[in-house]
């Protein structure tokens, strides 16, 4: 199995999720972590598994990931399996209006083929400018990223 897993990060806490991924991916196969300022159409070449990750910004995927993902050619990511994870703030009350769900739907409407649901993990606060903090994830999350590749890799069994 090759992996490719795409991120887009403000603080860092988006890629620390990514590589947590690409850690356990690694144990099944070669692995490459990419932040979506760096990806190319070519990058999909001879990839099985593309996961992309992004934090929630206005209810919904940031406008640089929409960007680069509207760019890139119909049908790319045909015959290929694709996940998608966001980061989120745990309190916020409309977590419904998350960005995974929105990032698959852009992954298949490229071609690819889900399988399984979308992610979230959550981050500590909305606005670290103000808080000063740069590591936002909550205690945890990065074990859970780690259990969610886990069950990408069971699907990709079955």
């Amino acid at each position: 199995m090759k992996a490719l897993i795409v991120y887009f990060s403000k603080f860092g806490n988006t890629r620390k999720l990514a590589e947590a991924i690409a850690e356990r991916m690694r144990q099944a196969g070669e692995t490459r972590v990419i932040g979506i300022d760096q990806l190319a159409a070519s990058d999909f070449d001879g990839v099985d598994l593309v996961i992309v990750g992004s934090p929630t910004h206005a209810f919904s995927v940031p406008q640089e990931v929409r960007a680069v993902l509207g760019e890139l050619p119909l049908a790319i990511l045909g015959g290929k399996s694709v996940a998608a994870f966001d980061t989120t703030v745990k309190l916020w009350p409309l977590r419904y209006l998350r960005a995974s769900p929105k990032l698959l739907d852009h992954l298949t409407h490229l071609g690819g083929t889900s399988i399984t649901r979308p992610q979230t993990f959550f981050v500590r606060t909305k606005n670290p400018q103000k808080s000063g903090e740069i590591d936002l994830l909550l205690a945890d999350e990065t074990e859970q990223a780690r259990k969610w590749a886990n069950k990408i890799l069971e699907q990709l069994k079955a």
